[in-house]
Formats: structure tokens, C-alpha cells, sequence
């Protein structure tokens, strides 16, 4: 009962965790009241976020609770983290490199003229 408790506790802070850095991200609603008519309904790239994350937890759930029942299956519950951790980290690298190019050539476009920007082959 104790894992369990502990199970639906994690997925609970998860959730308020995502919600407080989405809040944080959006500073402009957070203070702000909008009517129901004022907001828009929720982008489709939300709600395919919300979907993954929330299978995401449920799976985290139960890689957690067969951990416990057999120490073995460790590996594939920390590869279960690790893989789309990995992933996310190496996409945001990816899309921050590709942002700070191109404002170093919008900032300094006499230096850069002879540079081209060419954001299909941005490598890590």
C-alpha cells in the first residue's frame, strides 16, 4: 500500500510540476484573467504533450512497481527514463544552435554576409 501511495504521490508532483514551469513559461496569463471566450482552445502540439507525459507517468507508475517486485527489470525501467531524457536534451541543443545562428547573422549581418545559414544541415 505504502508503493502505491508513494506511486500516486510521484505522478501527482509530476503533473503540478509540468503545470508550475508551463505557468512559469506563459508570465503573461499568469496574473492575467482571461475569460473562457477570450482563450483559444488548446493547440493540437498541447495536447499531444499533455497525452505523452501523462503515458509517460503511467508508465513510470508501473516500470516503478514491477522494479519493486523484481530488482532485475531495473535496466529497462532506467532506460525507460533515460531514452526521451536523452532525446529532449539533445532536440533543445539542437534548436538553440540553430537559434543563436540565426541572431548572430541578424545581429552582425556585415561580418556574416559570406556565412550562409543553412538550417537543414545544422549539426550537433
Amino acid at each position: 500500500m505504502k508503493y502505491i501511495l508513494c506511486g500516486i504521490l510521484g505522478v501527482v508532483l509530476g503533473f503540478l510540476i509540468f503545470y508550475l514551469l508551463f505557468r512559469i513559461a506563459n508570465k503573461k496569463q499568469l496574473f492575467k484573467r482571461e475569460s473562457a471566450k477570450k482563450r483559444g482552445k488548446p493547440t493540437f502540439t498541447k495536447v499531444v504533450l499533455v497525452a505523452v507525459l501523462f503515458t509517460y507517468f503511467v508508465g513510470l507508475y508501473i516500470g516503478i512497481k514491477v522494479t519493486l517486485i523484481d530488482y532485475s527489470q531495473f535496466g529497462v525501467l532506467a532506460t525507460y527514463i533515460a531514452t526521451p531524457t536523452t532525446t529532449v536534451i539533445a532536440l533543445y541543443c539542437w534548436k538553440a544552435k540553430a537559434e543563436n545562428i540565426i541572431k548572430i547573422k541578424q545581429g552582425y549581418p556585415e561580418e556574416t554576409k559570406d556565412i550562409s545559414v543553412d538550417l537543414n544541415n545544422i549539426t550537433l
